[in-house]
């Protein structure tokens, strides 16, 4: 790193056993590798050896020894780990350390920050090529940044694992550290796009579901009107999708991504308690049918529409593990593009199951990649996230005090 560079420096700390790979969970580390990384290039400082908080093969920690792991690289700005669970990340999110989840070599993770770094920081740089999506396109990850709007707090259905939440600590889905108006989703674009010129991509996943009222739609409206290179990318479980693909299409949606957990309905009436149509409130396999014949009809559509598709499925052992090849069949055939296979956060009544370990997750996912290529570096994004997935963070900077924010039913 240049010793006349003016750069604003960063510490980072990265979850590994061998000192040269991240592939740790956050509670599973023995050590961490600490480095220095700027937009000239990066160093390894020292590693720092780490007391394990989680037990090995086991879902049991010691709270105790996550705050501990935590301080111990309470001068970093951010932590890398293959895995990082809910409590590990709220609580280093609490100490202002931001939790990052990707895997890889030491070396070309510090190489793709210190050109992300770089990318962002060398004058005239302004946005990207539209298009380029960091969770679609091969070689749009790191290289890519993404806004979610928190416009929907309403959700339609009730998965059994969903806990949604106003809060701005956890980073998962369903979290948001408020909602923003549609009115107001213009305004916060140009703020994002201050923060991380590298952003391709504006879309709505949430807190609820981004189909189930029209803020979504209408804050598609007024972001397209003010940055029409931007690309527009929607988060959905499907129940209303075939009702609104015309309406997506006409406005610009490129992207979309629809979760769906099941193609069984005995399987999927394990999953989600209830669904809310036309007024109408349906639940056990007569809900789990009528979402799954909404979710394969609005798939077909959107596919028809010319729509980039990539199918969400959350992989909860005991119940849909042996049920991922038939979901990734039955996608590939109406036209998704990518199968994303998320583990289960154990929370709502799923709380006490077990989160698939690795080998699990691997397993589901090589089951998929046999019908669509599998997406393997979510970074289980908040409703409210902004910046280049698994590298950076700008939410706390983007919302913080500088937006007007109302709960409406996000909290239920």
């Amino acid at each position: 790193m240049g010793e006349e560079s003016e750069a604003a420096v960063m510490k980072i700390a990265l979850a590994s056993s061998d000192g040269k790979l991240v592939a740790k969970h956050f509670g599973h580390t023995p050590l961490f590798v600490i480095a220095e990384v700027d937009e000239n290039g990066w160093q390894i400082l020292e590693t720092r050896a780490n007391t394990p908080a989680c037990d090995r093969g086991a879902y049991q920690h010691s709270h105790a020894q996550f705050s501990a792991s935590a301080e111990l690289i309470s001068d970093c700005a951010a932590v890398i780990a293959a895995r990082i669970g809910p409590f590990a990340q709220s609580g280093l999110s609490a100490l202002g350390i931001t939790p990052l989840e990707k895997t890889g070599f030491c070396a070309e993770i510090l190489d793709g920050y210190a050109r992300y770094l770089a990318r962002k920081n060398a004058p005239g740089r302004g946005y990207r090529p539209p298009g380029r999506h960091p969770c679609f396109d091969a070689g749009g990850g790191g290289e890519y940044g993404r806004l979610h709007l928190p416009v929907s707090a309403v959700c339609n259905i009730k998965c059994r694992f969903c806990v949604r939440d106003i809060n701005a600590t956890e980073a998962r889905p369903g979290v948001t550290a408020g909602i923003l108006r549609p009115a107001q989703a213009a305004d916060a674009v140009a703020r994002a796009l201050k923060l991380c010129p590298v952003l391709s991509v504006v879309g709505v996943a949430g807190p609820g579901d981004a189909l189930a009222d029209g803020a979504a739609l209408e804050t598609f409206r007024h972001v397209r009107g003010r940055f029409p290179h931007l690309a527009l990318c929607l988060s959905t479980n499907g129940l209303g999708l075939i009702d609104r693909v015309a309406e997506l299409r006409d406005v610009g949606v490129r992207h979309l991504t629809v979760t769906v957990n099941a193609v069984d309905p005995a399987v999927g009436a394990k999953i989600v308690s209830h669904v809310t149509l036309g007024g109408s409130v349906y639940t056990g396999p007569a809900a789990a049918q009528l979402l799954l014949d909404r979710q394969l009809a609005g798939l077909e559509a959107a596919a028809a529409a010319g729509m980039e598709i990539k199918v969400n499925t959350v992989l909860i052992p005991g119940v849909n593990d042996r049920h991922i090849a038939g979901i990734a069949r039955a996608a590939a055939a109406l036209g998704a593009k990518t199968h994303n296979i998320m583990p289960l956060i154990p929370q709502g009544e799923f709380a006490d199951a077990a989160a698939p370990d690795c080998l699990a997750l691997e397993k589901a996912r090589a089951e998929a990649e046999a019908y669509l290529p599998v997406f393997r570096h979510c970074a289980h994004c908040r409703a409210d996230a902004c910046g280049i997935p698994g590298v950076n963070d700008f939410s706390r900077e983007l919302y913080s005090g500088a937006l007007e924010f109302r709960c409406g039913n996000a909290c239920g």
